[in-house]
């Protein structure tokens, strides 16, 4: 089912040989994993209509996409009642039902400029975090409604749907998040949520967005309203991130703010920058669960994440950390990367890497895409130590780490 093919692709180039031997080896996904769009999960967007002007920004200094884009999770997963809500720079593309509410993309802004065009960091793969894509409504299902995923991932992803609806059980990390729209389902579902990408996603789209529906979460819970009540102290895997005096110089910090039954909070994580720059070992230590939604898409971007993951891979040896990323095809090829170049570039780190789930989406002016959820875990000795000794000494290293952190 998986092939590697390392020894065919750089890291930047792929040969015309390799892409006709990539044609011929085409990856196809086991059919009893398919999984249809779970409509116990309603999603539906709309036009932002608190300004006139689309990208004012009000007297609180509060900034509002032209496209407002909303979530409600199945009744008995997070609140269940209440939509979370998300300013998005874009219309989504194919998340939708056809009847679920939906902007026309003849109807969206298309102005002569970018308003972060010239902004420190915004590149091509932050504009496309500005809008919501396949992969992440694929995965907030998998984690709140589809029972189908679990007979795929032998019994694991149904302990991990158990572990977040009892709220606060599970810490999760959320890499490349865009707008945080999985982060703030997994959180309002129960989990305690780090959601992390580039500083201008998190100034203009993460941070804003958890603060508003922070704030309305707040007000549920004066009203004393169902679902709002669990864990009420800020986890400590969240507390150690938001107290962390980073090295880099393009952070931006926010506080943890409690969405239904968990926690959430926005931080700033750059893959071409070391993780221990960026983030404790106090939190990196204690991660279980790291997602990643449509945003392995580009070549460039493959290796620097993978890197990433791997360094959290041998921090959180102790937890046996799980790695669940969506993946669609494209059209283009060059500087896309295709899925079994991405495989082969997994296994070759030792990883194991499994597709849980797939479906068909239709993306507007582009046709018929499949989108994949997969799951990556690391072998026994991907830390280069030798099976459950790995676990115990990088447990003691850890600690002895964090204390030094502490000191300092």
């Amino acid at each position: 089912q998986y092939l590697s093919l390392v020894t065919l692709c750089t890291p930047m180039l792929i040969s015309t040989t390799s892409l006709l031997y990539l044609e011929m080896i085409h990856f196809n996904p086991p059919a009893n994993n398919f999984v249809p769009i779970n409509q116990l999960l309603k999603c539906g967007e709309e036009w932002t209509h608190s300004h006139d002007e689309q990208y004012e920004e009000d007297d609180d200094d509060d900034f509002h996409g032209p496209i407002t884009f909303h979530v409600q999770l199945p009744s008995g997963r997070g609140s269940g009642t209440h939509l979370l809500h998300f300013n998005c720079r874009d219309k989504s593309s194919g998340v939708l039902l056809p009847s679920e509410p939906s902007v026309k993309k003849e109807d969206t802004y298309d102005g002569p400029s970018d308003p972060f065009f010239f902004e420190k960091g915004f590149y091509m793969e932050a504009k496309t975090g500005f809008q919501v894509w396949p992969g992440s409504r694929l995965m907030v299902e998998a984690f709140t409604c589809s029972s189908e995923v679990n007979a795929n991932t032998d019994g694991i992803m149904k302990h991990l749907k158990d572990q977040v609806s009892l709220g606060g059980k599970l810490n999760i990390l959320e890499v490349g998040a865009g707008m945080g729209v999985v982060g703030s389902c997994l959180a309002d579902a129960g989990g305690n949520v780090l959601i992390t990408d580039l500083p201008v996603l998190v100034e203009h789209g993460i941070g804003r967005n958890l603060y508003r529906n922070g704030r309305a979460n707040s007000i549920r819970m004066d009203n004393g309203e169902e679902g709002c009540n669990r864990v009420q102290q800020c986890p400590k895997f969240l507390i150690d991130a938001c107290a962390y005096e980073t090295t880099t110089t393009d952070a931006v910090s926010y506080d943890a703010v409690k969405l239904g039954r968990g926690w959430a909070r926005a931080a700033v994580l750059d893959w071409f920058k070391p993780l221990t720059e960026q983030l404790p070992l106090s939190t990196t230590s204690d991660i279980d669960v790291i997602v990643a939604c449509d945003c392995i898409f580009l070549r460039k971007l493959a290796n620097p994440l993978l890197t990433t993951i791997a360094t959290i891979f041998e921090h959180a040896c102790a937890k046996n950390p799980k790695f669940f990323f969506t993946f669609q095809r494209r059209n283009m090829l060059g500087l896309f990367i295709q899925l079994e170049e991405l495989v082969g570039m997994i296994e070759e780190r030792g990883w194991a890497v499994k597709c849980v789930a797939w479906r068909d989406v239709e993306v507007e002016d582009d046709g018929v895409h499949q989108n994949y959820l997969f799951m990556v875990t690391p072998s026994e000795s991907a830390a280069s130590l030798d099976g459950s000794k790995a676990s115990k000494k990088r447990t003691t290293l850890n600690a002895q780490f964090i204390e030094e952190e502490k000191k300092e």
